[in-house]
């Protein structure tokens, strides 16, 4: 057996250990039609782990998948990244401790040509995107909610992915605050609804210890600095609330003319372990 390093030492004793989450890992992929059971077993049997959850300070994960009828829901803003598609049937989640988004690439870069010469990789899929973030804050339903650093150990009931794109990069700030501190608070507010806790992220701040491609995937998802990404945690099953909690979203956003819904997903939390739901993607 390996000794382990003794640096590992001086980092357990001198890093921070602060409880929240700091940043975030959100990766949505297809697999190639007829390779959907072999992705999933790979996805969480090895990658999920391997790639990710093995990771220094990737505190917590979760996996998420939409079937054909749930992303016949998707909102696409016409004429942009995601006009006309419906792609996006798995989703995973990270939760990075603050800090430590920069110790995570450091070992990524590391782990990812180990596992690339192991041959533990998976041609047979398509990133619809993939994108580090720095945690903005949190709004919540309830007086007394569970916590952010809670939602992927005991998930609720679904989940819903949402890109708001703003005017100017410079206006970014402004308006993570706007959501924050009004439009959130209200839509949440709303008797009955379903929406337990909304996380905001903004791109990450630090790519510098990024790998080449994943900087370049990361400039992609970012969208120049335009772009807030919003984690919508549901008591219910999506598809029960989202003519009523989701689909006024882009107009109501629009109106205010502070930004733009760019692209809007609904997913369930994902049975891990087992092939449910491979059957049901739909994947043309």
């Amino acid at each position: 057996m390996r000794e382990p390093a003794a640096s590992l030492t001086e980092i357990g004793a001198t890093t921070s250990l602060e409880v929240g989450v700091g940043h975030m890992l959100l990766n949505i992929a297809d697999p190639n039609p007829g390779h959907e059971r072999e992705y999933t077993r790979w996805y969480e049997d090895d990658h999920f782990f391997s790639a990710a959850m093995m990771a220094p300070f990737v505190f917590s994960g979760r996996r998420w998948v939409a079937p054909a009828a749930l992303r016949a829901l998707q909102y696409a803003r016409a004429d942009g990244d995601y006009d006309n598609s419906t792609g996006g049937s798995y989703a995973a989640t990270y939760w990075i401790a603050p800090g430590h988004l920069n110790d995570y690439f450091a070992w990524a870069a590391g782990t990812g040509p180990q596992l690339d010469a192991q041959g533990r990789n998976f041609a047979d899929r398509r990133l619809v995107f993939t994108s580090f973030a720095d945690h903005v804050g949190t709004a919540y339903r309830d007086d007394h909610p569970a916590r952010d650093v809670h939602a992927l150990i005991d998930p609720p009931g679904g989940l819903v992915v949402q890109l708001i794109d703003v005017p100017q990069a410079s206006d970014r700030d402004e308006v993570a605050a706007w959501l924050m501190g009004s439009f959130l608070p209200e839509r949440l507010g709303r008797e009955g609804a379903s929406a337990q806790s909304v996380l905001v992220f903004r791109g990450a701040a630090d790519t510098s210890m990024m790998r080449p491609a994943l900087r370049d995937m990361q400039l992609r998802a970012d969208n120049q600095g335009r772009r807030l990404l919003l984690l919508w945690f549901l008591e219910n099953a999506p598809n029960s609330v989202w003519e009523s909690e989701f689909a006024p979203l882009p107009e109501l956003i629009a109106q205010t003319r502070r930004g733009a819904v760019e692209w809007m997903s609904p997913f369930l939390p994902a049975r891990m372990g087992t092939n449910e739901f491979t059957d049901q993607l739909g994947i043309q």
